[in-house]
């Protein structure tokens, strides 16, 4: 019987603390849906064969946008499964800012459907910039308040890294929509650039 004892879960049979599996079940979920919903305004070009080019061509702000959108919501997951990845539990006030985070996951197929439409208006861009400065606030919230409970198996500057890195992260949203107002496309620059930064600068052994 105790050899079949997850050993993350052992700890976790008294007390006001849960195992990880079925909050992380639920945000993979949602994960999921989301990436899937980023491509539902993406529809084919109408038209006979001969406009097909012509209608693709027109598609492309769409699918830029989608592909933007699709590796920042893949970026974020990561985070996310690393976070948890190292968690001891869950409590319910982590739970609830957990859930936090996933609504501003689940926006953001919105937010990309409008900066697709529009893509360099400022409202659009403002929206999409609000939109990943809130990802990554609720998502610095959440990893917060598991390290305020004590939930988190800390490396030897973990704490500095992480801070600096939801940080940045909020800057370089902010700075879009900052940007977007004055230059749009510089403004869309940014956001480009934003999954692309994270992506070559992330250290793997401080999560």
């Amino acid at each position: 019987m105790t050899g079949d004892t997850d050993p993350k879960e052992a700890g976790l049979a008294t007390g006001r603390s849960y195992g990880t599996g079925r909050t992380e079940g639920v945000s993979d979920a949602i994960f999921a849906v989301s990436l899937t919903l980023l491509i539902l305004d993406v529809k084919p070009p109408e038209g006979g064969a001969a406009e097909l080019v012509h209608g693709l061509v027109k598609l492309a702000p769409k699918l830029l946008t989608f592909a933007l959108s699709f590796s920042i919501v893949a970026y974020y997951w990561l985070v996310h499964h690393l976070i948890f990845a190292s968690m001891r539990g869950v409590k319910i006030g982590l739970i609830w800012a957990n859930l936090l985070f996933l609504a501003m996951i689940v926006v953001l197929p919105f937010s990309t459907a409008v900066l697709g439409r529009y893509p360099l208006e400022p409202a659009a861009l403002a929206v999409y910039g609000a939109n990943l400065a809130a990802c990554t606030l609720t998502l610095a919230g959440t990893w917060f308040v598991a390290d305020r409970m004590d939930l988190i198996e800390h490396l030897a500057g973990q704490r500095r890294y992480i801070l600096r890195r939801f940080a940045f992260q909020s800057l370089f949203a902010l700075g879009g929509i900052a940007c977007s107002f004055v230059a749009p496309a510089l403004g869309l620059a940014i956001f480009v650039a934003f999954p692309i930064f994270y992506a070559l600068t992330y250290r793997r052994t401080y999560y």
